[in-house]
């Protein structure tokens, strides 16, 4: 075999090589787009308190309307969100106003704000967002299992983790009530 013969195998050898990879490549933008093209998912569902969990703590004293005892709503709520905010997360911004519209077209749910912050700086929030949803304001959020905000437990009526996301935009909220305790049947 002369030089030439071999280097016209080893430029078509290129070319076979190159099409692979440009066929690889060109089904992981596909399914990249459809998956997008689904709608959005939950963020970070691995994180923070197992489903099916109980949530640790069924009493809070909030700023804006007194004592919320999760146990006595549980008779008359579908659910519960509870949202985890930082006082200070600007991206936590996002979801007040969210929150808000949901509290107030589905009361057949109960929202709660859990906010790490001095109750000065929560009030502040409550005024500057017009928030009717109870805010508690916490030391430290590591008794619930997260640390990253703005963070929602979705949790059924007898308080256990139905699902749990980070939210921000009410597309992100609608993912997050999809979710079931039973798997759908196919």
């Amino acid at each position: 075999m002369n030089l030439f013969n071999l280097s016209y195998a080893f430029l078509w050898a290129i070319i076979a090589l190159q099409s692979y990879f440009i066929i690889q490549f060109g089904r992981k933008l596909q399914a990249a787009k459809s998956t997008a093209d689904a709608g959005p998912g939950l963020i970070e569902e691995d994180h923070g308190l197992p489903k099916r969990a109980l949530f640790p703590q069924f009493q809070f004293e909030s700023v804006n309307k007194g004592l919320i005892d999760l146990k006595q709503l549980g008779k008359q709520k579908h659910g519960f969100l509870i949202a985890f905010t930082d006082a200070k997360c600007t991206s936590c911004k996002e979801l007040y106003p969210v929150l808000e519209r949901f509290h107030q077209q589905s009361p057949q749910f109960q929202s709660l704000i859990l906010m790490v912050g001095q109750e000065p700086d929560v009030v502040e929030i409550i005024n500057q967002y017009g928030l009717t949803v109870p805010v508690m304001p916490i030391d430290s959020p590591t008794s619930f299992q997260t640390g990253i905000f703005p963070f929602v437990y979705y949790l059924s009526p007898k308080g256990e983790v139905i699902a749990k996301s980070v939210v921000q935009y009410r597309e992100q909220l609608n993912a997050l009530l999809q979710q079931t305790v039973v798997p759908k049947a196919s």
